[in-house]
């Protein structure tokens, strides 16, 4: 068996320090394209473009206009990525993380871990981590956490049920043996996230149930754009330096609670990096704010499942069990792999004009304290799935949803059935 190594690929502290290029973010985002299990028949692995991933893990300054940016996280977060390589192939990876904002607002002395990846085999795994908790240890850190990509506003949790299930647009997945490792290792949970699927059928019940009661109220079943002096409408795109602003308050304020753990305040630098990627695969129909005299208090962002276009690009469309077999290059200016990603990139923007998606994915739906519990929740439930009905959508996904987060676990389980069960692990260093 080959020796194991673990690379040292690069460090970044804001204002102090950097050893990353493109192309070593290159060399860390393919990593995944090497491990055994997500090219047999039975992964339902969905990798991202490059490019966004890159530009998502990007704490340097160099950017290419239009195509590659930088991530903001990185002005209060300090971050090391780690390579494993079994002779010269790579066999796993990790990064680990301190963001400063985040211990700040939460009083604590916590590092993190994220994006791990490992061949079927345990010791290219603890190697990783040992890497990663000793330079979390090094730097202070009394706690470890993860996985996570870079707290709950992003991607989080390791997947530990529902691998049989194809996972919606920014929602994690990774090989099963991974929660058995982390056990391995001493780490214990620290709460679990959930996914809600739903289809027509099993959100029908729920909906009609709404209609009945907006019916008594308002004597009609369909109209239900305003309830008790509430006001539902659609953002407006040609507006959005105005509207990403108000969600981004709201986001805030809503999501700056114990319901929603490893959630810090966003910046606005954050949000806005983070709004303008999601309007880059949304429909001005799928994002509603709610107003009460003309201030926002609610919100529900969805946006289509581009995984169906890149499942299909890379030849795990709906019907496919077959393997896997697309192999990157490890330099960022690759035509072959920036020809894979405008193709698909083309795709999503085409089909999005035909407003041609089966699935969606519902990312972000929350109202303000003191207006839960009152009916605009379910109002807003309801008009944006009575929406993704009309606009021909099939089936969709609420994730990713906190295990002690019941104020929208109940409802959306009343709307569908858990598909994805992601943990997030803690060790005490």
């Amino acid at each position: 068996m080959a020796k194991i190594y673990i690379k040292d690929l690069g460090e970044y502290i804001p204002g102090k320090f950097n050893s990353m290029t493109l192309d070593k973010l290159k060399e860390f985002v393919i990593v995944p394209y090497h491990i055994a299990w997500y090219k047999s028949s039975q992964s339902k692995k969905v990798f991202p473009l490059f490019v966004q991933e890159i530009s998502d893990l990007n704490p340097t300054n160099f950017v290419v206009p239009g195509i590659l940016t930088r991530n903001p996280f990185f002005d209060h977060s300090q971050i090391k990525y780690f390579i494993a390589y079994m002779g010269d192939k790579p066999a796993g990876r990790i990064m680990a993380f301190i963001d400063y904002n985040y211990n700040i607002q939460h009083n604590t002395e916590t590092g993190w871990f994220g994006l791990f990846e490992s061949t079927d085999n345990k010791e290219v795994a603890f190697e990783l981590m040992d890497k990663a908790a000793k330079y979390l240890s090094d730097n202070r850190c009394k706690k470890i956490i993860g996985p996570a990509k870079f707290n709950a506003g992003g991607e989080i949790g390791c997947l530990v049920s529902g691998y049989e299930n194809k996972p919606y647009f920014m929602e994690p997945y990774n090989a099963p043996y991974y929660k058995d490792y982390f056990e391995d290792m001493g780490f214990a949970k620290e709460n679990d996230w959930y996914s809600m699927n739903t289809d027509e059928l099993l959100a029908g019940r729920y909906m009609e149930k709404i209609e009945r009661l907006h019916s008594r109220i308002n004597g009609t079943r369909r109209d239900i754009s305003t309830t008790n002096g509430f006001f539902i409408r659609n953002v407006n795109f040609k507006n959005m330096k105005k509207e990403i602003r108000a969600i981004r308050i709201l986001y805030n304020e809503i999501w700056n609670s114990i319901n929603h753990p490893q959630q810090p305040e966003m910046t606005e630098k954050e949000f806005d990096i983070l709004a303008a990627g999601i309007k880059a695969v949304a429909l001005e129909d799928l994002i509603f704010i709610v107003e009460k005299e003309n201030e926002p208090v609610g919100v529900s962002v969805s946006i289509p499942d581009i995984n169906e276009v890149i499942s299909e690009y890379d030849g795990r469309g709906a019907s496919s069990g077959s393997s896997f077999s697309y192999n990157p290059s490890r330099h960022f200016f690759s035509a072959k792999d920036f020809k894979r990603d405008f193709q698909i990139y083309s795709n999503i923007q085409k089909r999005l004009r035909q407003k041609n998606f089966s699935g969606v994915r519902f990312l972000i739906l929350g109202i303000k304290e003191p207006y839960r519990k009152t009916g605009l929740d379910a109002s807003l439930y309801y008009r944006t799935f009575r929406t993704a009905k009309d606009l021909g959508f099939k089936h969709g996904s609420g994730s990713q949803l906190a295990d002690i987060n019941t104020d929208i676990i109940n409802p959306m389980f009343k709307l569908g059935k858990r598909s994805m069960t992601w943990r997030v692990y803690n060790f005490t260093l």
